[in-house]
């Protein structure tokens, strides 16, 4: 029994359409997934058209004419007029077209403003997320710190009044020491602040990554997207929460005995530079150290070669 010939009823093109539509689908999802996460670049203005009218021959007339003439074996210059009279669809010679002379600037822009390209710039929703993360962390550790720096200066203050030391050198050194000690507490500050901006960028990369996947999967887009606000905030408080469970710990305990590490510090510098000087002297004029040494008696022990 012969097979017959009439194809496979179109199945092979439903399969490509649906083919065609999944990657459509898929392709459309990976982008609303990362318009979650990153802005596009602007828009391209679209120029306004310039218009510019044009009279030309038809080139439907011109086909019109030779499709008669390769259907007569005998042309012999009928008139397009006698072609129409006879029943012939024959359209005027001449036409008149109105068209854009930048028409290719025009389309360049659109097809751009329709696909176009993704930053690395993260979204308003994003920025805003950040800027909160900054500010609760810098809100659990600036005020106490703040504080800390108020107690530090007062009990400095009476310490270097204790010791009579206002208006001394001490003073100025235990105070730019107290500043170091500030800046170090500042910088302590705003690494936990990076640091909490960077775990939560490292927590929206991951759940980014995982979406993709999802989308690459032909995923729905509203079970991709359905919970992302939650994911979001999720990772904000994690990252907030990372920052925030280690005490920073009062740097400035030891602020009253600034002036005494001074003071030690300048008696060992100043023991060091008195014995180096003694040194050099000696070494200069050992005739002074042989007629200079005293007995036990108190007198001076004359030079036995004298």
């Amino acid at each position: 029994m012969g097979k017959g010939g009439g194809g496979d009823g179109g199945a092979a093109e439903a399969a490509a359409a649906a083919e065609a539509a999944r990657r459509s689908r898929i392709a459309s999802n990976i982008e609303a997934v990362k318009g979650q996460f990153f802005n596009k670049e602007t828009p391209r203005v679209v120029p306004a058209g310039i218009s510019r009218t044009v009279t030309e021959t038809n080139p439907a007339y011109t086909q019109a004419i030779q499709d008669y003439r390769e259907s007569q074996d005998d042309w012999g210059g009928v008139s397009a007029q006698s072609l129409r009279d006879r029943g012939y669809s024959i359209p005027e010679e001449m036409r008149t077209r109105t068209y854009n002379t930048n028409q290719a600037a025009i389309d360049e822009a659109v097809a751009y403003n329709t696909n176009r390209p993704f930053t690395n710039q993260y979204t308003p929703a994003r920025l805003a997320s950040f800027e909160d993360i900054e500010n609760r962390v810098r809100d659990r550790f600036l005020p106490d710190f703040e504080q800390d720096i108020g107690d530090a200066r007062r009990e400095l203050k009476f310490a270097l009044s204790r010791r009579n030391l206002l208006g001394s050198s001490a003073q100025a050194d235990a105070e730019a020491r107290l500043m170091d000690r500030i800046g170090e507490g500042r910088r302590s500050i705003d690494q936990r602040v990076a640091g909490a901006r960077s775990e939560k960028e490292a927590l929206d990369q991951s759940l980014m990554n995982n979406l993709m996947a999802q989308a690459q999967s032909d995923v729905s887009r509203g079970s991709l997207l359905g919970g992302i606000g939650t994911s979001f905030m999720a990772n904000k408080n994690r990252a907030v929460n990372m920052a925030n469970q280690q005490a920073m710990g009062n740097i400035f305990q030891d602020v009253g005995s600034l002036f005494k590490e001074i003071q030690d510090q300048r008696s060992i510098q100043q023991g060091m530079a008195n014995a180096a000087l003694f040194a050099s002297q000696s070494r200069s004029n050992p005739y002074n150290m042989m007629m200079g040494q005293k007995g036990t008696s108190g007198s001076v022990i004359e030079n036995e070669f004298g």
